[in-house]
């Protein structure tokens, strides 16, 4: 009797197909003088990890860090926007870090799909129904489905930014399943409610750094991150950690952001901490909201709206309201660091400590 094939020899045969194509691939763009090619070759070559999907005409990759067989955990890490130097520079390393931190864990880096160069632009087409995002779910799904996660395995999707639009569609359309989802960033997941993602509450997370104002446009529905969305939001940011201010630190080392993203990976529910909202963080969503309000019409009559001057007014409202999310953002800001420099000199007065000016009084009077 033959013994059963194991997923993990399906895919390392995958991967050394794939790499001799690569290490070809690479040796022709160096001839040609191709630097961009070659970096992204050289890159995926060189990163430990397993070319599990390559597409190269369609700038289509996926990478396995880990053994998919003995893993109890997997992870499928779907990216944004951006190019080949994102992949380089972010998308890898993000996996990378990811894998690093997750004990027990298989990540997979997936970029199938046709992602824009820019979020405005995808915006400006009118993504939410276009074919290209319909595409991009279905391959989610079918990557996902392909895998054969065995009974004791776990899979979490961990979205970011653009991926979560697409991981979004997957769900809502294209029946993905997985264990768990993780969206970090995200403008919307073309859905208001989080039951039109057939995902469980308990089985949703979602995170938004301060100072990000990519996650704060909901442009492609209601943010994840809002309370009337549903789920958990977790916390980015906590003493003694790598600072998360930015949307592109998500997977930042040494961060809480990375953290909760880790302990959701492994099934560490209860370790997971929850967002906590701050009166600056308060403040500047009200000013935000309040800056939006009058764009919405707009906003909603868009979405019903082909005719002349279509772009113009999209891109008019993406920027209004962009506008309007970086000016709440630096409200918080504001707030929070003045808020810091109270605290700062409650504390120097409850604890007694002199000003300099007390202490210079004191050594020009010198001994009684």
């Amino acid at each position: 009797m033959l013994a059963p094939v194991r997923e993990g020899e399906v895919l390392q045969k995958q991967a050394a197909a794939n790499l001799a194509m690569a290490t070809q691939d690479l040796a022709e763009a160096r001839s040609a003088a191709d630097k961009a090619h070659s970096t992204v070759l050289h890159t995926l070559i060189e990163c430990g990890g397993q070319i599990v999907l390559y597409r190269p005409a369609l700038q289509h990759y996926a990478v396995l860090f880990g053994d998919f067989d003995t893993a109890r955990h997997v992870a499928v890490v779907v990216p944004g926007v951006g190019d080949g130097t994102s992949l380089c520079e972010d998308w890898i390393p993000g996996a990378r870090n990811l894998y690093e931190a997750a004990e027990a864990t298989t990540v997979i880096l997936w970029k199938g799909y046709d992602n824009p160069a820019d979020l405005l632009a995808a915006a400006a087409g009118s993504i939410e129904c276009n074919d290209v995002l319909v595409t991009a779910a279905s391959e989610l799904t079918a990557f996902v489905a392909s895998l054969s996660v065995r009974p004791h395995q776990n899979l979490t999707v961990v979205a970011h930014s653009f991926g979560s639009i697409v991981t979004g569609a997957a769900l809502a359309d294209c029946g993905l399943q997985c264990t768990d989802v993780v969206v970090a960033g995200s403008p919307g997941m073309t859905v208001d409610e989080l039951r039109q993602l057939h995902v469980e509450e308990s089985h949703f997370f979602s995170e938004q750094a301060p100072g990000d104002a990519i996650a704060e446009l909901g442009v492609f529905g209601t943010a994840p991150t809002s309370p009337t969305f549903g789920g958990t939001r977790l916390s980015t940011n906590a003493p003694n950690h790598a600072v998360v201010g930015a949307h592109s630190e998500y997977f930042e080392p040494g961060s809480q952001a990375l953290e909760n993203i880790v302990d959701v990976v492994m099934g560490r529910y209860s370790d997971v901490v929850d967002h906590r909202s701050t009166l600056a963080e308060i403040a500047g969503g009200l000013v935000a909201w309040s800056l939006r309000l009058p764009v919405v019409p707009l906003r909603a009559a868009g979405r019903h709206y082909d005719g002349p001057g279509f772009r113009v007014l999209v891109n008019a409202v993406r920027l209004a309201e962009l506008g309007a999310s970086e000016t709440g953002n630096l409200v918080s800001e504001v707030l929070d660091e003045s808020g810091r420099v109270v605290a700062w000199v409650v504390h120097r007065a409850l604890a007694g400590e002199p000003t300099r000016s007390t202490a210079a009084a004191g050594t020009a009077r010198g001994p009684s």
